[in-house]
């Protein structure tokens, strides 16, 4: 499943002169890099080319020279397809599907896990419905769902199919049980949905957040008006009848089992330029990103979506439906902003429209370009691929930075718009919560109508061209020209509110609670605890043991024994509560489940705390001790009421997922 990307993976260096050795080493190393090839039998080649201006008869070679630079490097294998004109034009493989078999990678047979992209399917069951009269993308959601799930949902405003294709439905992320690494941990579509619920925190309709739970809660609509599975709805009204016959959204194979013994290992890049193999993802919510299949099943998708006008269709009765579901549908102040009825638009050199995805060890990228009858799909088996998959399609279709010009009117300070952004999909109400604020989004003013946008190590540059409205203007990894081509300021008192991206991307200032001073304090506390319930347990310790045998009245005795308790469970509140953001910090993918004997421990252990200050603090005045010994007593309550309430403010207390 996609998921907002903000690592880039090294490998962007420009060839050098070595490159023909390196070249030719790759080759010996890679026997399979070039695996096989397709090409329409009647296609002229010499008269045709790609949105971006690439003679077809160059198609291959250019293919070829750029994702060489990158086989091997940050991916094991890719498959990549083209389509142009209903036809599959250009199909091949590259690399490995399993290095350790050494098993290269086929364009027509390998396997590869498509992640996000899989919502595209579940987007044109929606409007496969819409066309038969069977759903109305303008109504509330739940006269689609049955009146007793409704009601668990615990959602309180209304919500439109529209708005959950425009990722606008209110909700933030839900950082658990996305995907699993065992079948037996698959459940039923109704009881993911029912069981991983986001917090609805903003007004419906006015940012754009990406979501993987509204997704599924669209195909989970679909199952409901069809009255059938909804894995079997898309077999049976979309991969059957487009000949996908390698392709299965059941997320253990269950219509199709061979598809196991084809499919590529997954593979996860490491820090050495190797690569670590990555497990099988397993996802329960199948209409957000269980869909497994190969290259040439995918390319017969793109060549659906981009029809003639007066040939028969294949998914839907009438060509305004295709028409309809890729145009614009997210409408901000009366402003189309990015997404088309769950497709993402990209600014290629002409309108695009598609998604990416990524799962524990596989990426993906697909496109469509409707007035060309284009489209691109391309397949890899590693973790947050993004060299090939945004590189590629961006040579391909056209993606490059246009001169951006600075009106001749007067326009607001960028200093206006400087500052530090989080981004709207946040975990609200989760403890998982705190991991959007390690890394802030920063807004830098680089003097009149020009900006930065700084995401960890990574820069893109900005120029105003309308008042608060800035484009990209220069950027070293296509990450921002294709995630974040376009930043609009939202102004409200003064300040910026928010920044209108679209496509799930806005982001938005920090909400009170979550302020820099804030979020500067509470690491300082983290670290001072950390410190000071590390080191004081050694030094009571080492005390004890040179005191053991210094006879104390009974209430020093009591006085002793309380404090350490507390001492002690200010230790073990601390690692305890490290343990999740360490175990999330190492692997993206966990389970709630897994985390909350954790979230359920915080309650004794506060409890425990509560009892032994109160004891300590009762025998600490009958006791006959020094003013240090005081000292260090009510800096050590200090230091745990501060902990506490930390815990409390971060969510480490909320035992619902």
């Amino acid at each position: 499943m996609s998921v907002k990307i903000i690592t880039y993976l090294k490998g962007d260096k420009k060839m050098n002169k070595k490159f023909i050795v390196i070249l030719l080493i790759s080759i010996i190393a890679f026997s399979g890099i070039s695996v096989q090839t397709t090409f329409a039998d009647d296609l002229e080649t010499s008269l045709e080319e790609t949105p971006s201006g690439i003679p077809f008869s160059k198609l291959e070679k250019t293919i070829d020279e750029y994702v060489a630079n990158y086989i091997g490097k940050t991916t094991p294998g890719a498959a990549v397809g083209i389509v142009k004109d209903g036809k599959i034009v250009f199909l091949k493989g590259y690399g490995y599907a399993d290095i350790e078999k050494q098993i290269p990678v086929d364009p027509k047979n390998t396997v590869f896990e498509w992640a996000s992209t899989s919502k595209l399917f579940t987007w044109a069951s929606i409007m496969q419905l819409v066309e038969q009269n069977k759903l109305d993308l303008n109504v509330d959601i739940k006269k689609y769902l049955p009146v007793e799930f409704a009601q668990k949902l615990e959602y309180n405003q209304p919500i439109t199919m529209r708005d959950i294709m425009n990722h606008s439905a209110g909700f933030g992320d839900y950082a658990f049980n996305t995907i699993v690494f065992s079948p037996e941990q698959v459940v039923s579509l109704e009881e993911a949905i029912l069981r991983d619920k986001p917090k609805q925190y903003y007004e419906v309709g006015t940012a754009s957040s990406y979501s993987n739970y509204t997704a599924s809660l669209a195909g989970y609509i679909v199952q409901n008006i069809s009255d059938i599975p909804y894995e079997d709805y898309v077999r049976e009204n979309i991969f059957n009848t487009l000949s996908m016959k390698n392709t299965s959204a059941y997320p253990i194979f269950d219509d199709n089992k061979k598809m196991k013994d084809e499919k590529a290992m997954g593979y996860i890049p490491d820090q050495k330029g190797g690569f670590t193999p990555g497990k099988w993802s397993y996802v329960s919510h199948l209409p957000a990103g269980a869909i497994n299949g190969t290259l040439e099943d995918f390319s017969k998708f793109a060549i659906a979506l981009t029809p003639k006008d007066d040939e028969e269709l294949t998914l839907f009765e009438n060509k305004n439906t295709i028409n309809t579901m890729l145009s614009p549908s997210y409408d901000l102040d009366g402003e189309m902003v990015g997404t088309a009825h769950g497709f993402f638009q990209y600014t290629t050199e002409k309108p695009s429209f598609g998604h990416g995805g990524n799962t524990a060890a596989f990426s993906s990228q697909f496109a469509v370009v409707p007035e060309e009858r284009f489209g691109i799909v391309i397949l890899t088996n590693a973790y947050l691929e993004m060299n090939i998959l945004f590189g590629l399609q961006d040579l391909i279709l056209g993606n490059q930075i246009d001169e951006a010009t600075v009106p001749d009117i007067e326009l607001p300070s960028t200093s206006e718009v400087e500052g530090k952004y989080v981004p709207m999909e946040r975990q609200e109400g989760n403890f998982v919560d705190f991991a959007k604020y390690i890394s802030l989004y920063e807004i830098k003013s680089e003097g009149p109508n020009k900006i930065t946008m700084n995401i960890g190590p990574y820069e893109g540059t900005y120029l105003q061209t309308e008042p608060y409205h800035y484009e990209i203007i220069e950027d070293k990894i296509p990450l921002f020209r294709n995630a974040y081509p376009v930043l609009r300021f939202r102004i409200e008192d003064d300040d910026v509110k928010q920044i209108i991206v679209g496509n799930g991307m806005d982001l938005s200032s920090l909400p009170s609670g979550r302020t820099v001073p804030f979020l500067t304090g509470s690491i300082i506390i983290l670290i001072v605890n950390i410190l000071f319930f590390t080191i004081l347990p050694i030094i009571l310790l080492i005390s004890l043991i040179k005191g053991r045998k210094k006879k104390l009245d009974s209430f020093n005795k009591r006085y002793k024994l309380y404090y350490y308790l507390l001492v002690l469970f200010g230790t073990v509140t601390i690692i305890n509560n490290l343990i999740p953001p360490a175990k999330i910090m190492i692997s993206t993918f966990h389970t709630f489940t897994a985390m909350k004997p954790h979230i359920i421990l915080n309650y004794p252990l506060f409890l425990g705390t509560l009892v032994t200050l109160i004891l300590s603090t009762k025998y600490l005045y009958k006791a006959r001790v020094s003013n240090k010994t005081k000292l260090l007593h009510f800096a050590t309550i200090v230091l745990l009421v501060l902990l506490f309430v930390l815990l409390f403010h971060w969510n480490f207390f909320a035992i619902t997922g």
